[in-house]
């Protein structure tokens, strides 16, 4: 593995000083990156203020204000010049390593192949549900025998986790969302419920772009300006700051609480947050933090627990970062981070499936991690794997192809030489055996 990585969209390995740093999507990142550098709303402001100073034969109250914003704004140059910097770099040791190859398009895909295997997990997965459907699978899928026996192996101090200790983890959950203030899934269509009565419709679509923003940079207080550059990056500044104001009132009694010291979002010395006093859950942190107990479990050899937490990682995953909101474009870098988080745990369970002898359960696992991401040659290798442990030689070829189709139509390249070696040795050892 070292010197190289897997791109993680469409697994090719290339060359690269630094891991992570020459895969596809490490590419389009750097893109997307420098475009919102190079189009931060800070640059229009300070050139908006710059000509309304130029344009004033004298000193006047606005000309004081504009000044004040200027100074106000004096400690963001050089961190937006070191972001640039930082961002053009990367860009030119990824584009290096990887050429021209690629146009990439990191958008979430419909599934375009249907295959009788994906057909039955589509067919189960509208009858009862998504979460019921992923429930049956990690019931079916998980041999705790062994996942204890793998974990004794590993570490002799592990401490195994139960079906009812995962039933746990998901009913906990499931109550903080309940029992919270505000709870908000940005992972799928945006959904927010108050006091656990659902928002069902928004009086404001500026109002629910501003708490959208509020809600991913929940750890800092973000600047008025900001939210009046992200959201009104056309008008004035009066004008601006008029329609912030219009909007965090449509806001706040959105998420009126009906009760004293209710007030949901708060402005403190130029700055809107969230009232930290109340109770707030919001599925992205408990997706981050269930990954981050996964890498936790995995390290210390507690292979069953990690399990549990890639499960329950995956359970929250319900689609795309903010999937419903075709307008913004400040979340797509995280949203792709997200999605890849997601699909690394999808593998792993595939993998951890795989390697129990539970090949139907990794099989779905792989389809699951192909529906979303149809150029993951690393989950294509796994199926044809999968396919090979039940002698499906058909399978196994009709899988490359489909692998060989999807990075064609998508990116314009061939499978790498890794997938393509799998593929000839598991049919030419299937032949053998025949």
């Amino acid at each position: 593995m070292d010197g190289q990585i897997d791109s993680g969209h469409g697994g090719h390995r290339f060359p690269c000083d630094r891991e992570a740093d020459c895969s596809p999507s490490r590419l389009a990142a750097a893109v997307t990156e420098l475009r919102r550098l190079s189009g931060d709303p800070l640059f229009q402001a300070v050139e908006r203020l710059l000509a309304e100073l130029d344009n004033a034969a004298e000193l006047t109250p606005a000309g004081i204000e504009a000044a004040r914003m200027l100074r106000m704004w004096r400690a963001d140059y050089p961190r937006l010049a070191a972001e640039l910097a930082a961002a053009a770099r990367s860009f030119s040791l990824v584009e290096r390593s990887f050429g021209q190859r690629i146009d990439a398009s990191l958008a979430s895909w419909e599934l375009r192949f249907e295959t009788a295997d994906r057909g039955v997990v589509a067919r189960r997965e509208t009858a009862i549900g998504r979460d019921g459907w992923l429930s049956g699978l990690f019931r079916r899928g998980r041999n705790r025998a062994t996942l204890s026996a793998m974990s004794q192996q590993v570490s002799p101090n592990h401490r195994p986790t139960s079906d009812v200790t995962l039933a746990r983890s998901f009913a906990l959950s499931s109550s903080k969302e309940t029992d919270a203030h505000i709870a908000a899934r940005v992972l799928g269509p945006f959904e927010v419920s108050v006091s656990g009565v659902r928002v069902l419709r928004w009086n404001s679509l500026k109002a629910r772009a501003v708490f959208q923003y509020l809600l991913i940079h929940q750890d800092r207080p973000v600047r008025r300006e900001m939210l009046m550059e992200l959201v009104w990056p056309d008008h004035s500044y009066s004008s601006a700051r008029n329609n912030l104001n219009v909007a965090l009132y449509s806001l706040r009694n959105t998420l009126d609480l009906k009760e004293p010291n209710g007030q949901a979002i708060l402005y403190k010395e130029g700055c809107y947050l969230l009232n930290p006093t109340l109770t707030w859950w919001i599925d992205r942190n408990d997706f981050l933090s269930a990954l981050h107990d996964a890498r936790l479990a995995s390290q210390a050899g507690w292979m069953e627990r990690a399990v549990g937490a890639w499960q329950s990682a995956v359970q929250l995953y319900r689609g795309p970062l903010l999937e419903d909101d075709l307008d913004g474009e400040w979340y797509l870098t995280e949203q792709r981070q997200l999605r890849e988080q997601y699909l690394q745990a999808l593998e792993y369970l595939a993998e951890t499936q795989y390697d129990l002898g539970e090949l139907r359960a990794a099989v779905e696992f792989g389809q699951l991690a192909i529906s979303t991401d149809p150029c993951r040659e690393s989950a294509h290798r796994l199926l044809m794997r999968c396919y090979a442990g039940q002698h499906q030689q058909q399978l196994v070829s009709r899988q490359f192809r489909l692998c060989a189709a999807a990075l064609d139509g998508e990116l314009g390249v061939a499978p790498a030489s890794e997938t393509v070696r799998l593929f000839r040795t598991l049919t030419s050892t299937m032949r053998a055996e025949l």
